[in-house]
């Protein structure tokens, strides 16, 4: 199995794994069992971002903090805690009322307080507002935040569900008030030609989106959905589309004639350099012209290997515009 390479992000210490692991499943659908030996192996095969969120688990009744929670009994019984950057991200909306939003001030503490406490930790190495508000102003959010890093509790922060507009705007108060500014972004991001069907508060990285980040080199993307749910996986096809559970959310989110036609492409790159097809699509992100981390989730051993593959594999220039454009 190859390396793992990693990335500097601008203005910081932070130089995590291109690979980032996501555990919205941690200590919900995965069990302890299950969720320690992914962790095991993730730091194994050199991987080393760990990213979760305070809401991860609220969606299951009593899971509220099941994520944080389990990640917290795995650094204190591993005693791994200086091996790993810790990300995780706070003030969602409740689960029971998705349009109150949370980024006042006072939720951001409160969850930040629950989420170290989980993770029997004081610190957080990258913390995360986990969607925006729009109508509140970039500058409470920024003194809020500020404010936690002020406090030491956390080391740098990022934005997730940001538009660039609105990060672009913090990050300029920010500097002009001696404040923390954002060193990273969660959007939406993967090789697939997504359907409009994204909740609108989820932000895309699209054309646009990208090129900002590709000019403000001060600001890392760190992708979710990164591998378009299994869409590149071998599953899928023109012919093949699985049915139910997860298969249905692919097809609703994926399933159009550009995204085949990438598939094709993801398929044919794959053969010449003898990887798998999910291996070419988190390179596509980790092979870009700026700091990118591609966010994995993983349910089993065998697809926390295969991810992790991609790990080091760097596509060309001329290989990145194929996968886009067929040229």
């Amino acid at each position: 199995m190859r390396g793992m390479r990693y990335c500097n992000i601008a203005g910081t210490s932070l130089t995590p794994s291109v690979i980032g692991l996501g555990t919205a499943d941690f200590g919900t659908a995965l069990d302890k069992e299950t969720s320690f030996a992914l962790l095991d192996r993730y730091l194994e095969l050199g991987g080393n971002l760990i990213d979760t969120a305070h809401v991860y688990g609220a969606w299951v009744p009593g899971g509220d903090g099941a994520s944080e929670t389990m990640i917290g009994h795995w650094l204190q019984e591993r005693g791994a805690r200086d091996r790993v950057l810790l990300s995780t991200k706070g003030a969602h909306p409740p689960m029971s009322e998705f349009s109150r939003k949370r980024l006042d001030a006072e939720s951001i503490r409160s969850d930040l307080n629950e989420s170290l406490e989980r993770l029997h930790t004081d610190v957080i190495d990258l913390y995360w507002v986990h969607r925006d508000d729009p109508s509140r102003s970039v500058e409470s959010i920024m003194d809020a935040l500020h404010e936690q890093v002020s406090s030491g509790r956390v080391r740098y922060i990022g934005a997730s569900n940001w538009t660039s507009e609105r990060i672009d705007a913090a990050n300029r108060y920010a500097r002009e008030n001696d404040k923390t500014s954002f060193i990273g972004s969660q959007p939406h991001w993967n090789l697939a030609s997504v359907n409009p069907v994204l909740p609108g508060d989820l932000v895309d990285l699209d054309e646009q989106e990208r090129q900002w980040y590709a000019d403000a080199s001060d600001v890392a993307v760190f992708a979710y959905s990164s591998q378009a749910s299994g869409f590149f996986s071998g599953r899928y096809g023109r012919e093949a589309k699985p049915d139910g559970g997860r298969a249905d959310m692919v097809i609703r989110n994926y399933a159009n004639d550009e995204s085949y036609r990438r598939l094709d492409r993801v398929q044919s790159l794959a053969a010449q350099l003898g990887v798998g097809g999910s291996q070419i699509a988190l390179a596509y992100l980790t092979s870009q012209p700026f700091p990118v981390v591609a966010l994995i989730g993983a349910n089993k051993l065998a697809y926390l290997e295969d991810s992790c593959q991609a790990g080091d594999l760097v596509l060309t220039p001329e290989q990145l515009r194929y996968l886009e454009t067929g040229l």
